[in-house]
C-alpha cells in the first residue's frame, strides 16, 4: 500500500515571494494603495489573504478587498519569470512517486498554482491537488492535510508533509503526520 507525501506550493516547491508581492503591488495600484517588499515578505507571505488582506489595503472594505484578490490572482502569471523552483524538493518528489501518492496543499488559487506547476512542467506531478477552492479553511488549521489523507485513505503515521511557513507547520503539527521543514533552496 502507498504512503502519502504532502507538499505546499510556496515557500516549499517554489520562492514565489517576488511573484506574489509584483501581483499584489499591480493590484493594489489602482486602489491608491503601495506596499514594500520587505513589508510583503515580513507581514504577508505564507498566511492567507483573508489574514492579510486587511492590512495591505486598511481604508477598503470587503468587496474591496475581493477585487484586489481577483486582480492579484488574474496578473500572477504575468510575474512567474520571478519564480524560483526548488529542483532538490522536485527531484526527491519524482523519487518518491513509486512508494507515495503525491498532493499539492496550498493556499493559493487554483488558477495560480496550476499556472506556476505549468510553467516549469510540473502540472502532472501530483495525484492530487487541493486548493483554496477545495479546502473550507486556511492553514494552520489542518483540514486540508487532513482531506489529502482521506481522499488516499493514508494514516497520518504513513503521511509526510513538506511544508515552510509557521502557518503550515502548525497545520502539519496539527494533522498528526510526519513534517519535514523546507528552510529555503537557493
Amino acid at each position: 500500500m502507498k504512503k502519502l507525501a504532502i507538499f505546499d506550493l510556496d515557500g516549499t516547491l517554489f520562492d514565489t515571494v517576488r511573484v506574489n508581492y509584483l501581483a499584489y503591488q499591480e493590484a493594489l495600484r489602482p486602489f491608491g494603495y503601495e506596499i514594500s517588499e520587505v513589508f510583503f515578505r515580513r507581514e504577508c507571505f505564507g498566511h492567507d489573504f483573508g489574514t492579510f488582506g486587511p492590512w495591505l489595503a486598511p481604508g477598503l472594505n470587503e468587496a474591496g478587498l475581493r477585487q484586489v484578490h481577483e486582480a492579484k490572482k488574474a496578473c500572477y502569471p504575468s510575474f512567474l519569470g520571478e519564480a524560483v523552483k526548488n529542483e532538490h524538493l522536485f527531484s526527491l518528489l519524482h523519487r518518491m512517486r513509486e512508494e507515495y501518492h503525491t498532493a499539492l496543499v496550498t493556499a493559493g488559487s487554483r488558477a495560480n498554482s496550476s499556472a506556476i506547476l505549468e510553467r516549469f512542467g510540473e502540472l502532472n506531478s501530483f495525484d492530487l491537488m487541493l486548493t483554496s477552492e477545495d479546502v473550507p479553511r486556511a492553514k494552520p488549521d489542518p483540514v486540508g492535510f487532513r482531506m489529502a489523507m482521506e481522499h488516499f485513505g493514508v494514516s497520518p503515521e504513513d503521511t509526510i508533509i513538506f511544508e515552510d511557513s509557521d502557518t503550515g507547520i502548525a497545520a502539519a503539527k496539527a494533522s498528526k503526520a510526519h513534517l519535514m521543514i523546507v528552510d529555503g533552496f537557493h
